[in-house]
């Protein structure tokens, strides 16, 4: 199958659900009236994530679905992989192929709910149909450099609203804005183009204040250190006073919106015990904490600092409870919340200042409203989902056709069924001359495969070893991409359940053994990096009781064969003598690969969660004038920028030394734009 584009994918995505809801019904509405299906097992595929194929396999007996069995293993870690279970239990309990879909699985659930649907139908005695393969090139469209366009020019205008301040966008920062500048005393009206507020995970970057002193981590991080590893992480291209702002600042803001939820509890370790109403309610958990045993970090060369934390509920959205309350405080603040509809045009007065916004009310017959504000503030999400300005700003991710899940809807859709993130801020702030940062940074740290990123031995198709495997999941992606086909192996032997413990305590790895006995009822049980020895038992793709059946079964012959066997005596070798000498990977971390059975993952390119680059900023969240040709760089009044569409925050990459920290920023400046748009500062 040939790479579909975006809009061709979410053609094919939304005709997949489509099919699937018409088989769910059509097969619903015949087991009511004839109650039968022929007694057998039916197994069905579907296209997944990046062309994985997902199957699923079903039997019945004469009246009901007695099993399902979900295979999900070609799926993304965290994006799927995992979920097989989930779908088997919601397929039973509906007796039917019409199941809810797993928020953040968005392409996974469409492809069982497909796959299921066909094994209905085949049970009923019914033709499957199969969608035709509608090759790329038949429908590709040339997508056009040009990705800015003509400001849109509005005739009639139904309304005009008169506020203080404006905000753009109803994810994290838009919240944080929405409620700092109401309780600023400004009047605050907040444009949303999707039907509800739009959060996801909940991991934050956290320096000292009363949570690290409450967990025993103050000044466990010193902030100028963080600050030079953000700043070298991003090639010094970002600004160094917004991020050291955030680094001294930060917990004031969080404080200020966990005053928002004064219920929450709290947790002193990562997988606390906690009660099912607790984490209903919603938890906040430190990570990683207490650290390994054998894990500090001033002793990495890529180190994950210790002061993250988690917020963990029952929620599909996670953190989706803070956003609630922090809505209700700026509510009760005075905020109006405007779902549904799409902020068009920025207005300005004859200085350049900008003095409002209109607004097109998608939810309510189209009707345009201006709104006239003596602030906006811009807080739009990234870009994803425009495939123009992901060419002009981030063309690797389109040139290596790396899976984009803001393109595919993953991330939320607005009331008109797009995806919510398409550079709507970029192209407001340009249409009025704001400069755009250069050098985005695609977020595309690699999570691995069932045993995560955890630094075992890694081959590529060639049979060659080609990196130090002790890197972060930025990193290891870019390698990835470097090698044959952009495909790699990861290789462990039955001994890795010893080796874990000495494993880095990164974003994505396995660091931490449970024992065996530890109950699982505990709500707060799951956490990536720990593992049961028994919970990863299938997590591998290959496996074989000598190296030679292990590369056989990996489909290595020839050449590649010798190399492949060659490569891990080699580096075998290098663990026996305590140095490598090829790749520099610390001695600790490595272990020989010699007692079977054998293991090996497959590892891809991951996929990019949003391509993070904004309008020019500041510490105060200040826009600027100006092109990458004129970069003049003057202030523009009246318009502020926060979250994904804040730019110099990060650039080239996105930096993976702090778990949260584009969450975390996102609260601190939505929480300072919000102050200086009330204050007009």
């Amino acid at each position: 199958m040939k790479d579909l584009s975006r809009r061709s994918f979410l053609k094919g995505a939304a005709g997949a659900l489509g099919m699937a809801a018409i088989a769910a019904t059509g097969v619903s509405a015949i087991a009511e009236e004839k109650g039968t299906y022929t007694p057998g097992t039916y197994t069905a595929t579907a296209t997944g994530i990046g062309d994985g194929i997902v199957t699923v396999t079903m039997t019945f007996d004469a009246e009901s679905i007695t099993d399902v069995v979900v295979d999900t293993s070609t799926q993304t870690a965290g994006y799927g992989l995992e979920k097989s279970g989930d779908f088997k239990e919601a397929i039973m309990a509906a007796q039917s192929a019409d199941i809810d879909t797993i928020t953040g699985v968005t392409v996974t659930s469409t492809a069982v709910k497909t796959a299921a649907a066909a094994c209905i139908a085949q049970a009923r005695g019914e033709a499957v149909e199969v969608a035709p393969v509608v090759e790329a090139a038949a429908e590709e469209e040339e997508i056009s450099d040009d990705w800015l366009g003509e400001a849109p020019v509005f005739d009639t205008i139904d309304e005009t609203v008169d506020v203080d301040v404006v905000v753009v966008g109803a994810g994290l920062s838009g919240l944080a804005a929405a409620r700092a500048a109401a309780e600023a005393g400004a009047k605050v009206a907040v444009i949303e183009k999707s039907a509800s507020f739009n959060v996801r995970s909940g991991e934050f970057a956290l320096l000292n204040g009363p949570l690290n002193e409450r967990w025993g981590r103050t000044g466990i991080v010193d902030t100028d250190v963080a600050v030079n590893r953000l700043m070298r992480e991003c090639t010094y291209r970002n600004k160094r006073q917004i991020l050291r702002n955030w680094a001294v600042h930060g917990w004031e803001a969080m404080d200020w919106w966990l005053q928002a939820k004064p219920d929450l509890k709290i947790c002193d370790t990562t997988r606390e015990v906690v009660t099912q109403e607790e984490w209903d309610n919603g938890i906040l958990v430190p990570l990683a904490w207490p650290q390994p045993e054998h894990y500090d970090y001033t002793q990495e060369d890529f180190p994950t600092f210790p002061s993250s934390m988690e917020f963990r509920s029952s929620r599909s959205d996670q953190q989706g409870f803070m956003a609630e309350a922090n809505i209700k405080m700026a509510e009760d603040a005075g905020a109006e919340f405007h779902y549904g509809c799409f902020g068009e045009k920025l207005l300005q007065d004859e200085t350049g200042a900008v003095t409002g916004i209109i607004v097109r009310e998608a939810s309510n017959g189209n009707r345009i409203v201006q709104y006239n504000a003596k602030s906006v503030i811009l807080a739009t999400g990234d870009n994803s989902g425009d495939e123009r300005i992901m060419k002009h700003f981030a063309p690797e991710i389109v040139e290596k056709k790396i899976m984009n899940m803001g393109a595919m809807g993953m991330l939320g859709v607005d009331v008109e069924g797009n995806p919510i993130s398409r550079g709507d801020g970029l192209r407001l702030g340009a249409w009025i001359g704001a400069k755009v940062q250069d050098f985005h940074a695609p977020m595309t740290h690699h999570m691995g495969s069932g045993m995560g990123v955890t630094p075992f031995l890694q081959i590529n198709q060639r049979g060659e070893r080609f990196m130090n495997e002790c890197i972060p999941g930025q990193q290891l992606e870019n390698q990835i991409e470097l090698q044959p086909n952009q495909t790699t192996f990861q290789i462990y032997d039955s001994s890795w359940p010893e080796q874990i413990p000495y494993m880095p305590a990164n974003h994505g790895g396995l660091c931490y053994i449970i024992p065996e006995d530890e109950d699982e009822s505990n709500p707060n049980y799951t956490d990536r990096q720990y593992t049961k020895v028994s919970a990863k038992a299938n997590s591998y793709k290959y496996t074989g009781e000598t190296i030679d059946e292990l590369l056989t079964n990996m489909g290595f012959e020839g050449d590649a064969f010798e190399t492949a066997k060659a490569s891990i005596e080699r580096y075998n070798e290098l663990c026996r003598n305590g140095y490598d000498e090829d790749f520099g990977k610390p001695a600790g971390r490595m272990f020989a690969i010699e007692n079977g059975p054998f293991y090996a993952c497959e590892w891809g390119t991951t996929s990019m969660l949003v391509c993070v680059g904004g309008l020019e900023s500041d510490e105060n969240c200040h826009t600027f004038t100006g092109t990458a040709e004129n970069p003049t760089r003057d202030l523009i009044k009246g318009l502020y920028v926060c979250g994904n569409v804040q730019g110099s925050r990060y650039a080239v990459e996105y930096p993976i030394c702090f778990r949260g920290i584009s969450h975390s920023l996102c609260v601190y400046y939505g929480w300072i734009a919000g102050q200086n748009a009330a204050k007009g500062v």
